[in-house]
């Protein structure tokens, strides 16, 4: 289906399409959180092959679960990995519990972030904040977005760079620029729109597996708000007059 491989959607709809896999196709959130991890691992190892020390910040949501999962792969290739949490690990809940109960499980510790961390930073994974972002970034989490920006190390972002607003493609407040951003189940609407472009780096698209038909499952067929197009498609749609 076109729409699945070239939709565009809002968080909202990317929500359902999740929740459809699940229900539908019988993936569970922990099975796609891990596919997710593992997706990231890959796509940063291909781009940073040389990259030996990585820092992963882990926030609060399903966003930190991902992270968790990609230090515990990470890790067990024998990557130097440190890994920070934006939130206390102990209050998360569903599935990113599940990812920190895993990491943790194999004697991993987490380390306070400060400015020593990220300056012997190889690589920087960003898993702070996810799509639900409903209000601007305050407090430690906008101290240490500012830090990674101002550090300059290289920068995956997981899903979206925290921040960015997923619909309008602007920062709430402040956003993480990221060199390469590793998207799921539906491309965002943010990260075309707005000053999302300039946050996000190179934008690699995952489906995590779910077949194309999750979106006439979801009842979104239609639906999508924009549709992107390869170069080699140009000829096609840009005829010669």
């Amino acid at each position: 289906m076109l729409e699945a491989s070239c939709g565009v959607w809002t968080p909202e709809a990317v929500r359902t399409l999740d929740r459809t896999a699940t229900s539908a196709f019988g993936i569970s959130g922990y099975e796609l959180m891990t596919r997710a991890g593992e997706t990231v691992f890959a796509a940063a190892s291909a781009r940073w092959p040389d990259a030996h020390s990585w820092v992963v910040l882990c926030g609060a949501g399903n966003n930190g679960g991902d992270g968790y999962v990609v230090a515990r792969l990470a890790r067990r290739a024998g990557r130097d990995v440190r890994v920070c949490a934006l939130a206390d690990p102990s209050r998360l809940t569903g599935d990113a519990a599940t990812a920190w109960r895993d990491f943790a499980a194999e004697g991993a510790a987490l380390v306070p972030l400060e400015p020593q961390v990220l300056a012997g930073a190889e690589l920087v994974v960003d898993a702070i904040l996810g799509i639900g972002l409903a209000r601007p970034v305050t407090g430690a989490t906008r101290t240490a977005i500012e830090a990674v920006n101002a550090a300059q190390r290289p920068v995956v972002a997981v899903d979206i760079p925290s921040g960015l607003d997923a619909t309008s493609g602007l920062p709430s407040g402040v956003a993480i620029h990221a060199d390469l951003t590793v998207t799921f189940v539906g491309r965002k609407l943010g990260l075309y729109l707005g000053e999302g472009p300039a946050h996000t780096g190179q934008v690699q698209f995952a489906d995590l597996g779910i077949p194309p038909t999750v979106v006439e499952h979801a009842g979104l067929s239609g639906q999508a708000r924009l549709c992107l197009f390869t170069a080699d498609e140009l000829p096609r749609l840009l005829p010669r007059r």
